[in-house]
């Protein structure tokens, strides 16, 4: 993977890689910032990576996988949730774009790479398994629910945000959502949205809802096909509330004076 240092002005850039000789495999140096990664053999495709500047390679952190909408690039909703990453300083944010360079829109062929991204930055940053968010918007809301649903082991949360859940009843769909009931799924959808009416979500939360599933739902009143303000900071409180009563329940009960 060929790794470059790009000049933003918002975000400091660098990311090397070292050979660790002892362990004959490749280690990222945790530097921090917004990171472009090409993808192996392909300078035209991208791999964004956003990296808190308090992070501390000492502790696991949560990752959020976003995934881009039709047309855009990986870059801005990197930087856009690098932005709450910064202020939280409490997880790392992977951005990958899809295979098709031109029109840029995401089909089951990008599953397999998503899939591979994800495991390698995992890996790479020591990141908690347990801890790994599927975001995207618009089209990539779409397959937010197809790639998240599909890999519920690697994908432990879902937040589509202005998107479809497309698969109808059938057999098959029916068995991929049974598999992964145990994925909370958090929903935001303009109740002004032109593009894909607000009624798909409501369909969408109430099919889940049925099958048993932890649903959060939001309807921005005022928002069309959009991404509502404030959004990003909504999904990682609501993220990171998933795991802080299990925190709780593991400290020492404290005795009574």
């Amino acid at each position: 993977m060929k790794i470059e240092n790009l000049p933003f002005t918002a975000f400091a850039l660098a990311l090397l890689l070292a050979p660790l000789a002892a362990a004959g495999t490749t280690d990222l140096k945790k530097e921090t910032g917004l990171l472009r990664m090409n993808t192996e053999g392909r300078d035209d495709r991208s791999t964004w990576l956003y990296v808190p500047k308090s992070y501390d390679p000492t502790r696991r952190y949560p990752l959020i996988v976003v995934l881009h909408p039709a047309g855009l690039r990986g870059e801005p909703f990197a930087s856009a949730w690098g932005e709450t990453a910064g202020r939280a300083g409490a997880f790392v944010v992977l951005a990958p774009e899809c295979r098709d360079t031109k029109k840029r829109i995401w089909t089951l062929a990008d599953e397999a790479d998503v899939a591979a991204t994800t495991k390698r930055i995992i890996v790479a940053y020591d990141i908690d398994p347990a801890r790994v968010l599927l975001t995207g918007f618009s089209q990539g809301a779409n397959f937010t629910y197809i790639f998240g649903l599909r890999n519920p082991t690697l994908f432990r949360a879902i937040a589509p945000v202005s998107g479809v859940l497309a698969a109808r009843p059938s057999p098959e769909s029916e068995k991929i959502l049974q598999a992964a009931r145990g994925v909370p799924t958090y929903i935001c959808h303009g109740a002004q949205d032109d593009r894909f009416p607000v009624a798909r979500a409501r369909e969408a939360r109430d099919r889940l809802e049925k099958l048993g599933y932890n649903v959060t739902y939001r309807e921005d009143p005022l928002t069309g096909h959009a991404f509502p303000p404030g959004e990003y900071d909504r999904i990682w409180r609501w993220f990171n509330a998933l795991f802080e009563a299990p925190a709780r329940e593991k400290e020492p009960a404290k005795k009574a004076e």
